[in-house]
């Protein structure tokens, strides 16, 4: 500082600039790391309550013709407060397909859904079941996308044959 007029030097006022850009850049560049590390984490909680819930849907409230089942994407959606409840899953973040699913890019989770054959277990709007078989869901995929790596991951039901 000048003492003879009281105020600060053009290099005093400069270097105070310069330190804090760099503890800003500093803040930012790891405030947005520490952010997709917790969408991560918060993700990863919904898969698993996700997955969770299907495996007791399966396990203790939907048998089909031909044993349990787990409920098409479509069925899910329709009774979503029923088989998954109303905690901090969405039922706006569950696609059907990849073309709604976008990637990921947004927290959506992919459920896919299928039969003994791996082939889709939608069931038929208002005619009657020619083939339970083709039509039961006997294993499903939950995919969704990391934010801090970008890396797709892949949950499978417990019980795949």
């Amino acid at each position: 500082m000048n003492r003879g007029t009281g105020g600060y030097t053009i290099i005093e006022v400069a270097i105070v600039v310069v330190v804090v850009a760099i503890l800003a850049s500093i803040a930012f560049v790891g405030g947005g790391r520490f952010l997709n590390l917790t969408r991560d984490q918060e993700q990863k909680a919904d898969v698993s309550e996700l997955s969770l819930r299907l495996e007791r849907y399966y396990k203790y409230k939907n048998v089909s013709a031909i044993g349990h089942e787990y409920p098409s994407c479509a069925d899910l959606i329709k009774d979503f407060s029923s088989i998954v409840g109303g905690d901090s899953l969405k039922k706006e973040m569950i696609k059907c397909n990849r073309s709604d699913w976008a990637g990921g890019s947004n927290g959506e989770l992919l459920y896919e859904a299928s039969n003994v054959d791996d082939g889709d277990c939608t069931k038929p709007a208002s005619s009657p079941v020619s083939d339970v078989v083709a039509v039961t869901c006997v294993k499903y995929s939950i995919i969704y996308k990391e934010f801090s790596t970008g890396v797709e991951k892949k949950v499978d039901s417990i019980w795949r044959d």
